[in-house]
């Protein structure tokens, strides 16, 4: 193993105990970013019950959130380049821990889209954005393993949201259920603060320093290189897909007529299957190519698609939930992998932030198209045959970034 200096000493596979700390901390992170999503995935209805709003209502306010986090990406990813990822996944905590104690207090759809644009920015911040380039400059030689863990732990930690917030919910209703979430955000915004702290190149955010070195500028991203717009292109046909599933998959189970607890069980092993196959998208990866771990993925989520055409028995869609998660898992991971083997890892925060902008706006689309077929039809299934044509039309580009690109920047040393 290479030797590394400083407080933090030498660890597994050549890394740095910092290297491992900050991989811990990116995890947490970036899992407090997914679970503040999911959890509306079984808060919905309750919500919806109480006051007698439509789905479509939630669906804006929803859109409402992502249209500000779409607002903020960019700067984000700009912030993570410039000052570093502590502050701006701090930050991101801090705003999504007020932000849901707020929103447990909400008594008209006003007050909601209210708090969901506040809870937009906050998203953006504590994301994949920064908390991917976090690993990725950390990391010297396993940096592929080491993002497939980032996003693996983020399903590891997921896995018992569903169920989690189930509990919560039949235990003490929904307004306690974001309530107790506010209080981990708050927790997790001072931990980021402490673990983190600067004070030595191991021990505090070397990346900080770095990122001052030069001028951090969006206009020096390789915006003519059409292979950036392909990428963009491909996760946003991505994203739009697997995101309604995330946020509708609950409600279309129940509609079904499968319990609550049996529709967060699904997605419970969902997220659990993802804890194993974003490393081993990261393990491809790191042996062939990000690109080409890419085609699979599609190839996977185009292939489990046509399986929620029709209503199933609860074990088919247990077995279901196995295959989609491990591809399912796959494509956060591979998108700063990608981006940082075409591009290289020095541009990764602005990168991250004007992809994820791509992502988020087709999140938007994708949630309201997926809740305005069912007010109109009382049924998903036009939704679900929408998004399997959409997945093999994303196996084009998919295609040719596959066979057109060099994977050579995942050698430029980090910062």
């Amino acid at each position: 193993m290479p030797s590394r200096r400083g407080p933090w000493g030498e660890s597994l596979w050549g890394e740095s105990w910092a290297a491992w700390v900050a991989l811990a901390v990116g995890v947490v992170a970036i899992s407090a970013h997914t679970a503040s999503s999911m959890v509306f995935a079984v808060l919905m209805k309750p919500v919806l019950a109480e006051f007698g709003w439509a789905r479509t209502d939630f669906a804006g306010a929803m859109t409402l959130r992502m249209s500000m986090m779409v607002v903020v990406l960019a700067a984000a990813g700009l912030l993570t380049d410039r000052v570093g990822a502590r502050v701006v996944l701090a930050s991101g905590a801090l705003i999504i821990g007020l932000g849901n104690l707020a929103l447990s207090r909400i008594e008209t759809l006003p007050q909601l889209y209210t708090v969901m644009a506040g809870l937009g920015p906050g998203q953006a911040a504590i994301g994949s954005v920064a908390a991917s380039a976090l690993v990725l400059r950390r990391f010297r030689h396993r940096r592929s393993l080491a993002i497939g863990f980032l996003n693996g732990g983020d399903n590891l930690l997921n896995s018992g949201i569903y169920l989690g917030a189930a509990s919560l919910l039949a235990l003490w209703g929904w307004r306690a259920t974001l309530a107790t979430l506010a209080c981990s955000y708050l927790l997790l915004a001072g931990l980021i603060l402490v673990v983190l702290r600067p004070g030595g190149e191991d021990a505090g955010d070397a990346d900080d320093r770095a990122a001052l070195r030069g001028p951090i500028r969006l206009r020096d991203l390789p915006w003519r290189d059409r292979r950036l717009w392909v990428v963009c292109l491909a996760y946003a046909g991505i994203y739009a897909f697997v995101t309604s599933v995330q946020l509708h998959l609950h409600a279309y189970l129940t509609d079904l007529g499968h319990s609550p607890a049996d529709a967060s069980g699904v997605l419970s092993t969902l997220t659990l299957a993802g804890a194993v196959g974003a490393p081993l998208f990261g393990w491809i990866a790191e042996r062939h190519s990000a690109r080409a771990a890419l085609l699979l993925v599609v190839a996977g989520l185009a292939l489990s698609s046509l399986v929620l055409w029709d209503p199933h028995p609860l074990p088919v869609y247990t077995a279901w939930a196995v295959g989609y998660g491990l591809v399912n898992s796959g494509v956060v991971t591979l998108l700063t992998l990608v981006l940082a083997e075409l591009f290289g890892a020095e541009q990764i925060g602005r990168l991250m932030g004007v992809a994820l902008m791509g992502c988020v706006a087709a999140t938007m689309a994708g949630n309201l198209f997926s809740a305005q077929v069912f007010d109109r039809l009382g049924d998903y299934r036009v939704a679900w045959q929408t998004y399997s044509a959409l997945m093999a039309l994303v196996l084009l580009p998919s295609w040719w970034l596959w066979r057109t690109s060099s994977p050579d920047a995942l050698t430029v040393p980090p910062r």
